[in-house]
């Protein structure tokens, strides 16, 4: 069922975005402020942490490429420290995967298409074009991630528990920062 969930969360971001809709929420949506609690078996731990210790290794590879080519002290100041917050969680995520037997799970064949094209457009832009097109694709990326993240804050198992908590928390931070430099963005 997680699997089911999270594959269509997955799914659902990006086609969002893409139509423009949600590329910058002002505020997280009421529902990601008092999920539905739920007692995740550990099978379903396993499987969250797998799907997104992947998506931390997609974020990472997003904020390189904001540091490496944006001019932005705020974008940059936000690639860098989502990136120290990912790469910190992305341990726990793997053991908390290991733990049921699984590994990092790559996004679907549709999903990963969407990715590669973003990637593929962002490659191909600099300046405030750059900045732009990353902060509004890094945002969706970070709204996928806390509603993976809000399936599991009610989680039995504390360490997942706490990961999630921690991943929602820092990411809506980031979202927050990210939709203040869009607008300063124009």
């Amino acid at each position: 069922m997680a699997l089911i969930v999270m594959s269509v969360v997955g799914l659902a971001i990006p086609a969002v975005v893409a139509s423009g809709v949600a590329a910058r929420p002002a505020q997280a949506p009421a529902a990601l402020a008092s999920p539905t609690p739920s007692a995740a078996t550990p099978q379903e731990a396993a499987m969250f942490a797998a799907m997104m210790a992947s998506h931390h290794q997609d974020g990472i590879e997003l904020t390189q490429m904001a540091l490496d080519k944006s001019t932005n002290d705020g974008v940059r100041a936000v690639a860098q420290r989502s990136q120290q917050n990912q790469k910190a969680q992305l341990p726990q995520l793997q053991s908390i995967a290991q733990s049921g037997n699984m590994s990092p799970q790559p996004p679907e064949a549709p999903l990963a298409r969407f990715n590669e094209q973003e990637m593929t457009e962002l490659r191909q832009l600099s300046g405030t074009e750059f900045d732009r097109k990353w902060l509004d694709t890094f945002s969706s990326h970070h709204m996928s991630a806390i509603m993976m993240a809000d399936l599991q804050r009610d989680s039995a198992d504390t360490r997942t528990r706490d990961i999630a908590r921690q991943i929602r928390d820092q990411q809506l931070q980031d979202v927050s920062d990210m939709n203040n430099l869009r607008d300063q963005l124009g």
